[in-house]
């Protein structure tokens, strides 16, 4: 497409807020106007009737070249965009970064020969803009995500709470009416080696009673906060300094993980790692945290060297009840994690060691930039 039968003149072209250059068929610069001057900080006197390419040697490439001679050669116009020509002639900011340039060559006409006129559109603050705006985008679709997460998790916590609730007050009437009944025997026992029998059932019972109590207040307490990103190092250090582990080595690799979960995620290792000192053996020394990706996810494993877990138990571990205790701690373990989507397992080998491991899905794990 011919712009004009003549080429514009000096005067029309430094007046355009546009840089515009003007190349002869053999690339030398015919006009280079005061705007890409200015840009550039070339004056005109010193490129002029020079070949560009010689200044500019990017131009020499084919994403460049064949589309310049098709225009030279009096063919359509050609458009460098912004996303793949971001900078058609480097033209230098204060700050030092390059300014974003969409550019457009037209064919021209004249005495006999080709021209290819070149309109150098500075883009630089419409590209920021866009920029800016798909990180609001990108930060709102983040809130959003995350908010969602947070109300689905608080949703699953508050029903498993009502649940639990039920069965929880329904264990402890139980163990009240038998206390009741051992009472009764007591005052009408006159043995006192059946009486202190009858006592050490009582206190056991009134353990047992204890422990429920503790577990329903843990239990209320899941669901509470909602979820968040949570430093897995943090939350095992914080388990360790509340349990007797002299003599316990404790061994983690864990970087600087996080993990999208319920804030009782300490309670979870608390229980864990008490788990393996009241049950790992006199012969257990050491307990070991680490992860690793896997198609799954990321897995997170923490294991002893303790006598481990006989396997004929392992699907019954994590069941409300099951265990030497009432099967409280394992039990709550696994709810706590539930809420955000993340399993757990038992993995270890018997006489060998117990391995719990935690599976944590896609999107609920990261590494935290430091």
């Amino acid at each position: 497409m011919n712009i004009s039968s003549s080429l514009p003149t000096v005067e029309y072209l430094d007046i355009l807020p546009v840089g515009v250059v003007v190349l002869a068929n053999d690339y030398s610069v015919v006009s280079w106007n005061r705007t890409i001057s200015e840009w550039t900080g070339i004056p005109a006197e010193e490129i002029a009737g020079r070949d560009i390419r010689e200044r500019f040697p990017h131009l020499r490439d084919t994403r460049y070249a064949l589309r310049i001679q098709q225009v030279l050669e009096g063919g359509p116009a050609a458009l460098f965009s912004t996303q793949f020509h971001p900078h058609f002639i480097p033209a230098p900011l204060p700050d030092g970064t390059l300014r974003f340039q969409k550019t457009s060559v037209h064919s021209s006409h004249t005495g006999g020969k080709n021209y290819a006129i070149f309109f150098i559109d500075d883009v630089t603050e419409l590209v920021a803009q866009v920029h800016a705006f798909r990180k609001m985008k990108d930060m709102a679709y983040a809130e959003v995500e995350e908010r969602k997460r947070k109300e689905e998790a608080l949703a699953l916590a508050n029903k498993k709470i009502n649940l639990l609730s039920s069965i929880t007050r329904h264990d402890i009437l139980n163990q009240i009416m038998a206390l009741k009944f051992y009472i009764e025997l007591m005052r009408e026992e006159k043995d006192p080696a059946v009486i202190s029998e009858i006592l050490q059932k009582e206190e056991s019972l009134a353990g047992v009673i204890e422990h429920q109590v503790n577990f329903a207040r843990d239990y209320q307490e899941m669901g509470i906060h909602a979820p968040a990103w949570q430093q897995v190092n943090e939350s095992i250090e914080n388990a360790i300094a509340s349990l007797p582990t002299k003599g316990i080595d404790i061994i983690k690799d864990l970087d600087s993980l996080e993990v999208f979960a319920d804030p009782l995620l300490e309670k979870v290792f608390y229980n864990l790692i008490d788990n393996a000192l009241n049950y790992g053996g006199p012969t257990m020394t050491s307990i070991r945290v680490t992860s690793e990706k896997t198609t799954e996810g990321l897995v997170l494993s923490l294991e002893d060297n303790g006598t481990g877990i006989e396997a004929k138990d392992r699907e019954y571990l994590f069941t409300h009840g099951f265990g030497k205790h009432t099967g409280l701690g394992l039990f709550l373990i696994r709810e706590i994690l539930s809420i955000t989507g993340i399993g757990i397992r038992e993995a270890g080998s018997p006489g060998k060691g117990a391995r719990f491991e935690i599976v944590v899905p896609e999107g609920k794990y990261r590494y935290k930039r430091e």
